[in-house]
């Protein structure tokens, strides 16, 4: 009764064949060391993730807590402003007071750095007390090997 959406099937058989050929396990593997590297570089920062207790972090995406009367939407305005960087903003309950990092699809360690570099760029541009680098050299301490231990582990 209508024509089909072409492209969405293509990008579909595409994203689905990505997949496959990195493997789910590898796939959630990235996902997990990615999102570990975030959690570390928020701690380097002294901040917290919205999560109260780990067992409730997700692999998807970290929100982070921001200092109580600082509007957390200014960090994810900024970034898209003097950097071209998209961060997520807080929503309901925790708006103003978190932006999230998310770790999902295609996203590499390498990319995962960069991002953790313009939202400490924007932190400090916008007065908060966070010393540059640190909460990339938190993740690198993480990434640094993972690479290594996930080409082991599909040996």
């Amino acid at each position: 009764p209508y024509t089909p959406l072409v492209g969405l099937l293509n990008g579909l058989a595409l994203s689905s064949g990505m997949l496959l050929d990195e493997g789910l396990d590898n796939v959630f593997a990235r996902h997990a060391r990615i999102a570990e590297g975030v959690r570390a570089a928020v701690a380097a920062w002294g901040l917290s993730p919205c999560a109260a207790a780990p067992e409730l972090y997700s692999n998807s995406v970290t929100a982070i807590r921001t200092p109580n009367g600082f509007d957390a939407a200014r960090i994810v305005s900024h970034a898209s402003e003097a950097y071209g960087m998209a961060f997520g903003a807080g929503l309901g309950e925790v708006a103003g007071k978190v932006f999230r990092i998310g770790h999902l699809g295609m996203l590499t360690d390498a990319m995962a750095l960069s991002g953790l570099a313009v939202a400490e760029m924007c932190m400090a541009d916008l007065g908060l007390d966070i010393r540059l680098g640190s909460g990339v050299a938190a993740a690198q301490a993480v990434y640094r090997h993972g690479g290594e231990q996930m080409k082991a582990a599909a040996d």
